[in-house]
Formats: C-alpha cells, sequence, structure tokens
C-alpha cells in the first residue's frame, strides 16, 4: 500500500491573514447555528476550513491533537487589537480611508452607518470607508470620489480583517462624537431634507449603537464556540 498523502495545512497567525468574506462566510453560520448546542464541533471544522482554505474532507483527516493546536492559533490571531489601518493592497490597488473622516459627508456617513452593524453587509460598509488612493505626499493623500457600486462592495470582501476592525472601531468613536454634537448641528445651516435625513438616521442611533456595541464584542473567538475546546495543552508552534 502507498503512503498516505500529507496534509499541509497554512494557519492564519494575524487578522490581516484573514479577509473580511472569510470572517463573513463563518458569522453566517455561526448565526445559522447560534440556538444549537450541538453545533461546535460542525463550527470547529467549517472554521478551520474556511480560514485555513481547505476542503472539509480533509480537515476530517486532521489529527485532534493538531485540531487544537490550529484553534489555538487561530484564537491568539483574534486577540489583537489593530489600531486603525489607514492603507492597504487591494489587487494592487492603495486603498485609503477617508483622510478626514470628521468631514464625512452625510450620504457617505448613511451609507456606512446603515451597513457597518451587520457582518453581511460589511463589505458595503468598507467601500464607503477605503477608496483608491489618486495622491499621495508623505502623510497626506486624497482618495476617489465616493460613488455607490455593487461591484466595488463584492471586491472589498477580499480586504484583510484587521483593517475591518481597525476601521470599525475608529468609525464607532466617531458615531458617538456626532451623537454628541446634534444639537448644535441641527441648528446650523442644513437644509430642511437634510435635517429631515439626518434626523430619521440618528433616531435609530440607540439601538445601531446597541447592535454596532454587540460586533465590537464579538470581533473575538472568545465569544465563539471553539472557545469550548480545552486549549491548556495546546503549543502555538
Amino acid at each position: 500500500m502507498g503512503k498516505k498523502a500529507q496534509l499541509e495545512l497554512s494557519v492564519p497567525t494575524t487578522l490581516g491573514d484573514i479577509t473580511l468574506g472569510q470572517y463573513q462566510r463563518y458569522m453566517k453560520l455561526v448565526e445559522q447555528n447560534k440556538d444549537d448546542e450541538s453545533a461546535t464541533d460542525f463550527l470547529n471544522m467549517k472554521l478551520i476550513e474556511i480560514f485555513c482554505n481547505i476542503e472539509l474532507k480533509d480537515v476530517m483527516r486532521i489529527p485532534v491533537s493538531e485540531v487544537e493546536k490550529v484553534l489555538h492559533i487561530l484564537a491568539k490571531a483574534f486577540e489583537e487589537k489593530p489600531e486603525l489601518i489607514r492603507h492597504f493592497k487591494l489587487l494592487d490597488v492603495d486603498m485609503g480611508f477617508i483622510p478626514n473622516l470628521e468631514r464625512i459627508s452625510l450620504g457617505e456617513y448613511i451609507d456606512a452607518e446603515d451597513n457597518i452593524s451587520d457582518w453581511e453587509t460589511m463589505h458595503k460598509a468598507m467601500a464607503v470607508l477605503y477608496r483608491p488612493v489618486n495622491f499621495r505626499s508623505k502623510e497626506r493623500y486624497t482618495i476617489a470620489p465616493y460613488e455607490p457600486s455593487d461591484e466595488v462592495s463584492e471586491l472589498m470582501r477580499e480586504m484583510p480583517l484587521d483593517v475591518v476592525m481597525s476601521s470599525m472601531v475608529f468609525f464607532y468613536d466617531l458615531g458617538m462624537e456626532l451623537l454628541k454634537a446634534i444639537p448644535n448641528f441641527i441648528q446650523s445651516s442644513l437644509t430642511e431634507e437634510q435635517t429631515y435625513l439626518l434626523k430619521q438616521t440618528l433616531a435609530q442611533s440607540g439601538d445601531g449603537i446597541n447592535q454596532y456595541m454587540d460586533l465590537l464584542k464579538g470581533m473575538s473567538l472568545d465569544s465563539m464556540p471553539l472557545r469550548k475546546q480545552n486549549y491548556s495543552n495546546a503549543s502555538t508552534t
């Protein structure tokens, strides 16, 4: 009998090794199985399948002791708390975060806020916050105008997860500042239509902020089913 083919496994060690699309796929499964306490093993297998880019049949071939090591490595990656990452490469294109978020337009803010509270639509929010850099000189840069596009939004699924997480925290902080400034902002030179749109958006801010906080808290494998495994003897090497 011939030897069994050896399985080579590439395990992400940082959030930068995981794409937004991969995380969205996994979180969709977590949501679908959130009421099923028996789904832990299934979710662990899907976690490795998705994040390590292998087929489920190959996951089944991994020794149990090695599975625990892989899950431990992934859990360590999710302990990262990245500061705002302003630039990243997407298909060789230099993408930049909105240079001055305090000057974000009402339309941009509404589109970002509407989509950033749900992992299923997170790529649409990222397409607002990050756009191609069209000029850069040292620390200064400008980005392309915002033009909503389903094609561009879909491409954002390929962006690194550390970039996503860093911008979510930054955008949340801006949202809290805007909420504090609403009384003075509404009394400024907004048109009647703009004031109406702003009030409509912010009328939902209570629920939105709560959902957003849940997402921020959930950006750790501490809250995922794999944490039910015992890592006490697992190695990260």
